[in-house]
């Protein structure tokens, strides 16, 4: 992968105990980037011993913005930041602009009332940024151990794409499965929702998800995990899933590719009944069901 501009962000001195994960990988677009896509690595550099594979958090779109959240569940404390891409007038361009953390709907991560988020002294402009380039953004530093999280936030065309590791090549494992939203159109009984379904952008992630107005929040998995309320209630079928919610039938159309591999694989839901968000349609993503199931 090419990398291209970079924009740095001034670091935070956190404890040791923060840097908790290694690496992460997610992936968003929206309407208003004109087909422009960003995928988020987050890294821990250099990588500690003993940490756990992922760090923990998500990404999801809100009226053009992207709400990337990175998650210290052990002294209840967050950080992130919100991304604003303005696509050039040449169709390979775009401005990122990053600024705080904004929710205007009901954020899905697992975050509480009691938790502290980290605020970034400094939110830089990068200007210029090419499809194919890679903005590096050092958000946080442990001045003990030389220890810092970093984004890699890499343009691509198109709808988001399955991760792609930016590291050596490593065994697979089930924790890469991911499951991605393109475009996704929903049915309800067979009738299309056409004026507020018919989203242009997209996700992926291990986890997602989608909110309906007037029925709810549905996460979805291809795992099963009874702890924390999923069930096998649909299946996936190459670009579409199916899943029920007692005689109602819900059909979720995507214009790429929902799981890989060519299934029909099982599919775990959550329904969230009362779950509400400032839109009549909202999708995002998580790379852990922990991160989602239950939270606001």
């Amino acid at each position: 992968m090419r990398q291209g501009k970079r924009g740095r962000a001034v670091l935070i001195a956190i404890s040791a105990a923060a840097l908790w994960g290694q690496e992460s990988e997610l992936s968003v677009t929206d309407p208003s980037w004109k087909g422009i896509s960003v995928r988020f690595v987050t890294r821990v550099e250099p990588p500690g011993e003993n940490a756990r594979s992922r760090l923990p958090g998500g990404v999801m779109t809100d009226q053009g913005r992207a709400h990337h959240v990175i998650e210290d569940p052990a002294n209840k404390r967050y950080f992130g930041y919100d991304l604003l891409l303005e696509p050039g007038t040449d169709g390979n361009t775009a401005q990122l602009r990053i600024e705080p953390l904004k929710f205007t709907s009901a954020p899905s991560f697992a975050v509480g009332a009691d938790w502290t988020l980290l605020a970034l002294p400094k939110y830089p402009v990068i200007p210029g940024v090419k499809v194919g380039d890679t903005v590096a953004l050092d958000l946080l530093v442990n001045p003990a151990t030389g220890q810092k999280i970093v984004d890699y936030l890499t343009l691509k065309r198109g709808a988001p794409e399955r991760a792609v590791a930016m590291r050596l090549a490593r065994d697979f494992t089930l924790a890469d499965v991911e499951l991605s939203l393109n475009q996704p159109r929903v049915r309800v009984n067979g009738k299309l929702v056409e004026d507020e379904s018919n989203h242009r952008g997209g996700i992926s992630g291990a986890v997602v998800w989608l909110y309906l107005e007037g029925h709810g929040r549905f996460v979805v998995s291809l795992f099963p995990d009874e702890k924390l309320g999923f069930r096998k209630n649909g299946m996936v079928t190459a670009e579409a899933m199916t899943f029920r919610d007692g005689a109602t039938e819900y059909r979720v159309e995507c214009s790429g590719r929902v799981a890989p591999g060519s299934g029909p694989y099982n599919l775990y839901v959550v329904h969230e009944a009362a779950w509400r968000a400032g839109a009549p349609f909202a999708i995002g993503s998580a790379d852990k069901a922990e991160r989602v199931v239950g939270k606001r």
